[in-house]
């Protein structure tokens, strides 16, 4: 059963990897439009290409959930954050371009430092029970988060910090998401009707407002870069969220908390290479990055 979790995770993780460079294709060739907000985004769902990216990432995350109920999210969350290398290469076919050695060396380093980082987390935990009063102010709290980095990237020129910025704040808002996700699923095994509990509408606004962070972040044209900060922001937060709200274990020996740092740093440095990747560009494409460095973000 474990292989086929395993199989279901790695299928999931491509699957959102092709998804969301298809959408980024769709939401660069669109900047021209400008607009900002909900009305930018009514426009981007009306297009087909753009659904369809939706439609494959959408499946990605079926499978990734499915593996979920079938494997031990020890095993499995370190086998979704292959998608980052996945989004790469497709990224690079999709561009017929080779794949750059900077963004290469980036999103390896990126992957095992979160393989490393959730590994040195417990695999057991209890129940996620969480007071409606709690999850709404966690909501609020990561709202508000989410809004100082629109805040930073509307105010910096740098298209690179505008990218990660916003691909922060979506990956905060996913996280946390993810985190209510569960909560809910769990009081759902006793109790159906409670998908119509406040935390369930909490779920739709967190997400929606990552949703649209994360097509502004595409807007930069720093694909990598910006899926590279989801796939950290989404399980750090998550597991931050686990291990202070929820009451989780944390690593109780001094070897895996020094592991978890060691994995930080990795991390960190990966987003380091791929961020410094992109200013080493050709002059068609720095040309192409001025143009993306308007100031449509959302309101």
């Amino acid at each position: 059963m474990l292989t086929i979790a395993v199989a279901l995770a790695v299928v999931g993780a491509f699957l959102i990897a092709v998804g969301s460079a298809l959408q980024e294709r769709v939401v660069v060739g669109m900047r021209f439009l400008g607009g900002r907000g909900v009305r930018w985004l009514w426009r981007l769902v009306r297009q087909p290409r753009w659904l369809f990216g939706a439609a494959v990432a959408g499946a990605g995350v079926g499978l990734h959930v499915l593996a979920l109920s079938h494997g031990p999210v020890s095993v499995i969350q370190p086998v979704g954050t292959s998608g980052l290398l996945f989004a790469l290469v497709v990224k690079a076919v999709l561009d017929r371009r080779r794949l750059r050695l900077p963004e290469a060396l980036g999103g390896v380093a990126i992957v095992a430092g979160l393989v490393g980082l959730l590994f040195a987390l417990p695999a057991t935990g209890k129940d996620p029970n969480l007071s409606t009063a709690t999850a709404v102010l966690l909501a609020v709290v990561t709202l508000a988060t989410a809004a100082v980095a629109v805040l930073v990237a509307w105010l910096v020129y740098s298209a690179s910090v505008r990218a990660g910025a916003l691909a922060f704040a979506a990956g905060t808002t996913f996280g946390v998401g993810s985190a209510l996700v569960s909560t809910v699923g769990h009081r759902m095994l006793g109790d159906p009707l409670a998908i119509w509990d406040w935390p369930t509408l909490l779920v739709i606004v967190l997400l929606s407002t990552g949703g649209l962070a994360q097509q502004h972040a595409y807007r930069m044209r720093r694909f990598a870069l910006t899926f590279a900060m989801l796939e950290v922001a989404d399980p750090v937060t998550a597991a931050t969220v686990g291990v202070l709200v929820l009451g989780e274990p944390l690593p109780d020996t001094a070897l895996a908390a020094a592991w978890m740092g060691l994995s930080a740093t990795v991390i960190v440095v990966g987003v380091v290479v791929l961020a410094r990747s992109y200013l080493v560009e050709t002059p068609g494409h720095t040309a192409h990055a001025r143009v993306d460095s308007d100031r449509h973000l959302p309101s």
